[in-house]
């Protein structure tokens, strides 16, 4: 369902910009979506909208609904003062305003057809039945966001094309189904299936096996690495892997994604070094996007992974990045590897952001901030604009000019990332602040409404992505010292965890660090 530019999922656990980005939301948050969007119009009190939100809790206080909608406000790009989705009552409460947008037309991810052979097989009912199973199938395999059409007469525009070829003998219809790659038209796959006579009530099984092939066939070529062909405005390996998991996943945990294509790839390819890095690039995903991945338990395995695929990959530059940027995440002992396999791949290879983007990080590692902020810099402005390469660049920026202590450039840095993707605002907006500045309504109300557990895991995660790179110690404490200051002025008496007084131990010790 639509409202204004964004398209919700039918639960909204998630919403989709008019760029494709993917807007998650908790089970709270979705909860209150779909209370207001189902009463639209209606003045919902907070009472009501506190009881569907926070399962039966009797210490929750009304309070928390205000600090809910202003999350949710700050996720839909709303405002209290000129709202577009959510209006405020005084002291009666919320109303959901935004009428439902007429659905955009479905853009065609994938179409089936045409189909060739006699026209005889083309109309017969057999066949018919397992195309109309075959584009069922591949709905349901697929994200609503990416439509399947069923043109058996015509070539649809669409990303990927499934071209159907009949032909009869004794045994039955044989079918060969071949997946195309509409922009090139190279032939990713093709499979053969004979519709015998009778057979009607097993189309549905044979249409699903079919439909599971293509849709893992397009992970792979999406995530496929592309050698010395990699163009210089090419996302990286892991981003790659991540996109494609994006684009297909019916949830927003994009990572489960790739776990199960990957099982079936391993099992076709065990000693596959490029399917070693996708495992390992994978498990770097669940490091970054899950709170609950534990790093003591993956990181061995990151890097045994990479050193399986090393022998193999050093004429494939976008592979000698990705495992350069897996050594030099996992441990500051393989720097020096890493290091090598980058330069390498630079002065081989086309990929040109992806290189800056690498030998950012390890200069930040080395603690040359300001050269990896060229390096971030020069990425910057070859990938492509408002791609998630390219903020994911501008945010290595931003927290790297924070711990260089520039004021004025970080400023400016932090602009730019927030007007690019807004959502980075609420993610990072509370790390990225001065001590001295006074905090946001929106921003404030989100520190208040965090509970203690959930603080200290987001203070963790920040420090094991960012800070922990860091090798000179007051650079690492400026990276901190902003939310500090605003934890002793907004929420006295909590201190911080343990990876935060180890990082910063100046700024642990002044906080309280064992309060919590």
């Amino acid at each position: 369902m639509r409202f204004g530019d964004l398209t919700f999922d039918e639960r909204f656990r998630y919403a989709t910009d008019g760029q494709g980005r993917v807007i998650p939301f908790t089970p709270a948050e979705a909860a209150a979506l779909a209370l207001l969007a189902g009463h639209a119009g209606a003045i919902l009190p907070r009472q009501r909208l506190l009881d569907a939100t926070q399962r039966g809790d009797a210490d929750a206080l009304e309070r928390s609904v205000d600090l809910l909608i202003n999350r949710l406000r700050a996720k839909l790009g709303d405002s209290a003062r000129a709202p577009r989705y959510i209006a405020t009552s005084y002291g009666e409460g919320y109303s959901w305003i935004a009428a439902a947008a007429p659905e955009l037309p479905e853009t065609v991810y994938v179409a089936i057809g045409p189909v060739a052979g006699p026209e005889r097989l083309r109309g017969d009912a057999a066949v018919q039945g397992f195309l109309a199973a075959l584009a069922e199938a591949l709905r349901e395999l697929l994200p609503g966001e990416r439509g399947v059409s069923l043109e058996p007469g015509a070539r649809a525009e669409a990303a990927f094309r499934v071209e159907i070829g009949l032909r009869q003998d004794d045994l039955g219809v044989h079918c060969a189904v071949a997946l195309r790659e509409a922009a090139g038209g190279q032939a990713l796959r093709a499979d053969r299936l004979v519709i015998r006579p009778g057979e009607a009530p097993n189309l549905g099984r044979a249409a699903a096996a079919c439909a599971a092939s293509i849709k893992s066939e397009i992970w792979r070529n999406l995530t496929r690495a592309r050698g010395g062909h990699a163009g210089p405005t090419d996302e990286p390996f892991e981003l790659r892997m991540h996109r494609a998991a994006t684009l297909l996943s019916r949830t927003p945990q994009s990572w489960l994604e790739s776990a199960h294509e990957l099982d079936k790839l391993r099992a076709e390819h065990p000693d596959d070094p490029q399917t070693a890095l996708m495992d390992a690039s994978h498990l770097y995903a669940r490091l970054v996007l899950d709170l609950s991945s534990r790093p003591a338990e993956l990181e061995p395995r990151i890097e045994a992974l990479v050193f399986q695929a090393l022998p193999h990959i050093r004429d494939n530059p976008m592979l000698m990045l990705a495992a350069a940027k897996l050594l030099c995440f996992v441990s500051r002992d393989h720097l020096d590897l890493a290091q090598a396999l980058a330069e390498e791949a630079f002065a081989q290879g086309t990929a040109y952001a992806s290189a800056f983007a690498v030998l950012g990080q390890l200069k930040l590692n080395r603690g040359l901030l300001a050269e990896a902020v060229e390096d971030f810099d020069q990425g910057i402005e070859l990938a492509e604009p408002a791609s998630e390469f390219q903020v994911f660049l501008m945010v290595l920026k931003c927290t790297t000019l924070v711990a260089m202590g520039d004021r004025a450039a970080s400023e400016q840095a932090n602009a730019v990332l927030y007007q690019t993707k807004p959502l980075t605002r609420m993610q990072l907006g509370l790390f990225l602040s001065h001590p001295d500045e006074a905090l946001p309504d929106d921003l404030r109300l989100a520190l208040l409404g965090l509970d203690g557990a959930m603080l200290r895991r987001l203070l963790a995660h920040y420090d094991y992505l960012f800070v922990r790179r860091v090798p000179i110690a007051q650079g690492r404490e400026r990276m901190f010292r902003g939310i500090v200051a605003h934890m002793a002025r907004h929420r006295a008496g909590e201190g911080l965890p343990p990876e935060v007084a180890a990082s910063a131990p100046g700024l642990a010790d002044g906080a309280g660090a064992n309060a919590i």
